[in-house]
């Protein structure tokens, strides 16, 4: 015990990452084989590993606490950033033993995917330059190819997926350019040591800055550069879809709550400026452009946009002050649970609803609320959980009690109003998938779609997960203390 205990010391905060290294070696031996019992084999293998990776990442910072030193950082905020990526990662999982289990690659894809992984954790828990540069560009790099290797059989998507790849590459060389600006300009190792130095005025750090700020800003394919991300989308296998909902998305999220004190200068009118016009361009293209098409993969990837403009939104909020430094945090990390808890059903629904249909229309959701009414029972719990966004407008409360309406500001009020115009056109894309489960289909016969038992026990999970939470978000709104567990939803437990 205490050999394990010591080896467990030594590795740390790295274990999550040797176990899947140890997964992805069994995998190399099995590579060519297309036997579907080896397949069933590395499946068990790969949640094994990602599970217990998942385990050990929560048990190492538990056992021993945070860890820092020349190239890793490893404190409250990036145990549960990994465990997030780790739990995406199970899930994508799942998306990928379902439509690709047949494919004679799919060996390949699961030890990409496994490399993918381990790349997105190191993105988190890197804090020196070099390996933070080397992490997010062999991912970046290696998700692309993932998607490449889930799409080879469609034939259609090979042109979008080339045209996408070109711009994660424009993507790697920007960040490239801004990293070494950092780098030549202070010869400092990490973000911390430039905020805490005199160099923080130095014009090529500005210039790294705005290089640095492109390169996110192309990494999100925010609109209206966002073209190839939808074809690919609209034409894609599901599968790749789910890898850059739920692993590329969150990453580059953690990626950016690394660098937001550089980004931002608290109070600063230009930047507040920046990140407000950011946030409605997010917004109102992600809730028109979901509302204006009738594919339910692009209203899911439109309304991705509509959150990543939450996030900034957060960020916006920041920068003028409004909201603490600690609590934007807090406040990206909900959003980006609230996005994978939601999506994650929704999508594994609506891929099933796909397969049967041939089509990706929102027609084809027309009397799914008669026909598979426990399913469809669900989708409405999870779809109403988006209103808990809402709850982000606690921050403006305090300052609409009677005379300080007039002292808020006009930054904040413009803010203010983004928030309820954004929760606005989110009920609307809400309520609009709703009503057609429950609408007469064009065809005027209502046929029951067959799910698996399993995806039964999947959306319930997380309906389960998501009542639970709105429960005792409930709870503390009310100021009701049930004397069961001491617990607060709201409260930040890691501070950076």
């Amino acid at each position: 015990m205490n050999f394990v205990l010591f080896i467990n010391e030594k590795i740390n905060p790295l274990q999550s990452i040797i176990v899947l290294s140890a997964a992805i070696f069994i995998s190399s031996f099995f590579v060519i084989s297309k036997s579907k019992a080896v397949k069933r084999f590395l499946i068990i293998v790969t949640s094994i590993s990602l599970i217990l990776a998942f385990y050990l990442n929560i048990y190492s910072f538990i056992s021993m606490g945070n860890f820092s030193n020349f190239l890793l950082s490893f404190e409250n905020a990036q145990m549960i950033e990994v465990s997030i990526i780790l739990f995406s990662a199970v899930n994508l999982l799942f998306f990928i033993s379902i439509y690709k289990v047949d494919s004679n690659h799919f060996i390949k894809i699961l030890i990409l995917f496994l490399f993918s992984t381990i790349c997105a954790v190191f993105v988190v828990v890197a804090r020196n330059f070099l390996l933070i540069f080397t992490s997010l560009t062999i991912f970046i790099l290696t998700i692309f190819q993932l998607v490449t290797a889930l799409n080879l059989k469609t034939n259609k998507a090979r042109p979008y997926i080339l045209g996408y790849f070109l711009r994660p590459t424009l993507t790697v060389i920007l960040f490239f350019f801004g990293f070494s600006l950092f780098y030549g300009a202070t010869d400092l190792k990490d973000f911390n040591q430039i905020l805490q130095s005199e160099y923080i005025s130095n014009p090529l750090i500005v210039l790294g800055l705005i290089i640095f700020g492109i390169a996110i800003y192309l990494y999100f394919f925010l609109f209206p550069l966002q073209g190839p991300y939808m074809k690919l989308i609209k034409r894609g296998e599901f599968s790749s879809n789910a890898v850059i909902w739920f692993l590329y998305f969150p990453v580059g999220i953690f990626m950016f709550l690394k660098l937001n004190e550089l980004f931002i200068e608290r109070n600063s009118l230009y930047m507040s400026i920046f990140f407000i016009v950011i946030t409605f361009i997010c917004i109102f293209a992600g809730s028109i452009g979901a509302f204006k098409t009738n594919s339910i993969r692009r209203i899911m990837s439109f309304l991705f946009l509509f959150f990543i403009g939450i996030f900034i939104l957060n960020i916006s909020m920041f920068s003028t002050g409004i909201i603490s430094k600690s609590l934007v945090d807090w406040f990206n990390i909900t959003n980006v649970l609230l996005v994978l808890f939601s999506f994650m059903p929704i999508c594994s629904i609506f891929s099933v609803v796909e397969k049967n249909t041939g089509s990706d229309s929102i027609d084809n959701i027309k009397g799914f609320g008669r026909s598979n009414i426990y399913i469809c029972i669900n989708l409405i719990i999870i779809f109403i959980s988006w209103s808990g966004f809402a709850y982000h407008i606690e921050p403006f409360i305090k300052y609409f009690n009677g005379a300080n309406f007039l002292k808020i500001g006009i930054v904040n009020i413009i803010l203010l109003l983004a928030m309820v115009i954004a929760f606005i056109f989110l009920m609307v894309n809400m309520f609009r998938i709703i009503v057609q489960f429950f609408r007469k289909p064009l065809t005027g016969v209502v046929e029951k779609i067959i799910f698996p038992k399993f995806f039964y026990i999947y959306v319930t999970f997380f309906t389960l997960v998501i009542l639970v939470a709105a429960v005792l978000g409930l709870l503390e709104i009310l100021n009701i203390d049930i004397g069961i567990i001491n617990f607060k939803i709201t409260q930040v437990y890691f501070l950076r």
